[in-house]
């Protein structure tokens, strides 16, 4: 499984090299790959990717009472609220225009309230909960935040942009082939709110240059 994030983070190191070796300056933590949340989707010898494998349930699964894809899914889901959040203060100090700054505190005030549902939900069935973005996500973060300006405004609203259109399709992967009852309710739950981000991330890619043609399922 492969989050989408390769293209964006290939054009985001791309960037930062030109703009910081320019200025004299090359301040980029390292990063473990494009992974964002997920690692590469490998088949198995029998046939099977690791996508299929996840979301087959098995005895332990009906035992446990939810499915590695549920677990996987939740614990993703986490992380990507607390990527939104730490992402949304960002722009919110950093965004040079209105439209990406209320992006941002848009942003923040959903995943906050996305974050605690997913929390009790994780809680309740003894799932971990992530205590941090994920690396991948952490150095996107630190990479965006390495824009001045206008290029932040427009580097944030892309990255929002293609997160959101990849969350879109993940939580709905996890309404339609989940296992959990109240796992594939907060997927559900999340849709609209995400679709929502996504209309308005476009619009501020959109506000600030950028091509805002990304569309979700």
């Amino acid at each position: 499984m492969m989050r989408r994030t390769g293209r964006l983070l290939l054009l985001l190191v791309a960037a930062l090299v030109v703009g910081l070796l320019a200025t004299g300056s090359f301040a980029l933590a390292h990063s473990n790959g494009g992974d964002h949340h997920r690692s590469d989707q490998r088949q198995r010898s029998d046939g099977q990717s690791s996508d299929q494998k996840l979301r087959r349930c098995d005895q332990v699964c009906r035992e446990k009472g939810y499915s590695a894809w549920d677990q996987q899914w939740l614990m993703m889901s986490i992380e990507g609220d607390r990527f939104e959040i730490q992402g949304g203060m960002l722009a919110q100090h950093r965004a040079t225009t209105q439209i990406v700054r209320d992006l941002g505190a848009r942003l923040v005030k959903d995943h906050t309230k996305s974050l605690e549902d997913a929390i009790a939900v994780a809680e309740k069935l003894g799932i971990d909960v992530p205590k941090e973005p994920s690396p991948s996500q952490q150095w996107e973060l630190r990479a965006v935040a390495q824009f001045p300006g206008r290029a932040f405004d427009r580097w944030y609203s892309d990255l929002e942009v293609q997160d959101h259109v990849q969350d879109i399709t993940e939580a709905q992967d996890e309404v339609d082939e989940g296992f959990n009852k109240k796992v594939k309710s907060t997927a559900e739950d999340d849709l609209p709110v995400l679709r929502e981000h996504l209309k308005l991330a476009q619009a501020a890619l959109a506000s600030v240059g950028g091509n805002a043609s990304s569309s979700s399922r």
